[in-house]
């Protein structure tokens, strides 16, 4: 929805102050019309029934007198004020929440601390230790409620502060879950920082837990793990993982088995890096140059200590009108299957049911890869004719590559009470690019097998804090 769609009314109200709804947002300030950076901010804010927001397009630091115009010109409203500041560089004045609450006879939950804009408008709040959102009562003692706007079903204490991951890492709160990566000063990774924060969408349910750093490496999967073992089990239930560089991984291997491994249980995955709607984002693999690389066809995958190949815990159709038979297997023609694998496309007889060596084929952040079985030399031309026309129904670039990998043994089935997540298309109502501009296809030959923190300082400062005007 535009702004000009959801402006409904400007009034001026009070001595001085003035409100202009946006939607169910009052942005309040002194009168002299506002700012555009402000109103903005208020009509991407996603929904708070249960508070009557307040944007104060105020500078950080504005008296108590143009704050008084401002409190005079809020809205009328028995609901609990939601109090965010319009204008760079987006903190409020460690007073105001209290004096607030205090004129205006209603709980405020306040941001403590500087506020950033995270993926689909959510607000994060986050400049240090012990900071978030806050409750501001009258004549009581302001307590720590959560670190992100909306609060996920997931946020806890133990996903609000910086703390030390093992002996040799840092994890630090994203509005996304947390970021773990190597020991360093701040401005090292303040580039990737600012794009993990406004990219990576906050998700009610998934908290997501982002390993490495393409700017320094050498982040060990051990340190992972003892992050690990310090959450609540709940938090650990929820979770998933996602890569983005740097990650040491013994023998050189692909990091989610090994990260299965270090923690001695399933972990989950995701096959790139979640980007887009909060409700259902769309999962890409970015290249090591800083593209946007494509949207794998495994969305997610679950991985279990010894298990040879991992399991599907999500997935897109690669074309439109095929029946798919199995979880994240197509029926392509009476006798050939198109199963999705991470690195993109198997083509196989139907009959076959192990995966063998095509599951082993990492994920190429350049582009996609269909790979055909050649075990049985009457059927490999068939397969490979397969693939070529796949090729030509994706509409994208193709370059064939034939490749020989020893045949590996298919994983043990899982049992039978997990069940593949459904997922939405990766690519829908995101924004992002097409797949099909994207996506650059590579042809692979191989021979498969078959088969709340308290805010403890704010309250300090303010302890007997009362107001100069006797509000």
């Amino acid at each position: 929805m535009s702004l000009l769609t959801r402006l409904r009314r400007f009034s001026h109200t009070g001595k001085g102050g003035g409100v202009t709804e946006i939607g169910d947002v009052a942005v309040v300030h002194a009168g002299d019309g506002g700012t555009g950076e402000a109103r903005a901010l208020a009509a991407a804010l996603p929904a708070d029934p249960a508070h009557q927001v307040v944007v104060a397009d105020l500078p950080c630091e504005s008296p108590v007198e143009v704050w008084e115009a401002v409190a005079a010109a809020v809205p009328r409203d028995h609901r609990p004020v939601r109090l965010i500041p319009g204008r760079q560089p987006l903190e409020i004045g460690a007073t105001v929440p209290p004096w607030f609450a205090q004129r205006l006879g209603r709980p405020v939950l306040a941001a403590y601390g500087r506020v950033h804009h995270g993926a689909g408008g959510a607000l994060f709040v986050h400049s240090g230790p012990r900071t978030g959102w806050g409750w501001f009562q009258p004549g009581q003692a302001p307590e720590w409620a959560a670190k992100r706007f909306p609060s996920p079903a997931w946020e806890s204490p133990a996903l609000a502060e910086v703390v030390a991951a093992g002996a040799g890492a840092v994890a630090e709160p994203v509005p996304a879950g947390m970021w773990i990566h190597p020991p360093g000063p701040g401005e090292r990774f303040a580039r990737e920082r600012a794009r993990l924060a406004s990219a990576l969408p906050c998700q009610q349910e998934t908290p997501v837990f982002v390993l490495g750093s393409d700017e320094v490496p050498g982040l060990e999967l051990g340190d992972v793990a003892a992050f690990w073992r310090a959450l609540p089990p709940e938090v650990r239930g929820k979770a998933w993982f996602a890569v983005i560089g740097g990650v040491v991984v013994p023998g050189g291997g692909a990091a989610g088995p090994a990260l299965a491994a270090a923690i001695g249980a399933e972990v989950s995955c995701y096959n790139g890096i979640p980007l887009g709607s909060p409700d259902s984002p769309a999962v890409l693999a970015p290249r090591r140059d800083g593209g946007r690389g494509w949207y794998p066809f495994a969305r997610g995958l679950a991985y279990r200590p010894g298990d040879t190949r991992p399991r599907l815990r999500g997935h897109r159709a690669p074309i439109g009108g095929l029946p798919e038979i199995a979880p994240g297997v197509y029926r392509y023609a009476p006798d050939v299957a198109i199963e999705i694998v991470q690195a993109g496309l198997w083509v196989r007889p139907l009959e076959n049911t192990g995966a063998g060596t095509a599951w082993s084929v990492p994920l190429d952040p350049a582009c996609a890869v269909v790979l055909y079985e050649t075990t049985v030399q009457e059927k490999a031309e068939r397969m490979h004719g397969v693939a070529q026309e796949l090729v030509r129904r994706l509409e994208t670039p193709a370059r064939t590559v034939p490749t020989a990998v020893p045949p590996m043994p298919p994983a043990a089935e899982p049992e039978p009470e997990e069940k593949e997540e459904a997922v939405a298309d990766d690519a829908a109502d995101t924004g992002l690019p097409l797949l099909s501009r994207l996506l650059e296809t590579t042809v692979m030959a191989v021979p498969v097998r078959p088969s709340g923190p308290p805010l403890s300082g704010l309250s300090a400062r303010l302890e007997g804090l009362t107001d100069e005007r006797g509000h």
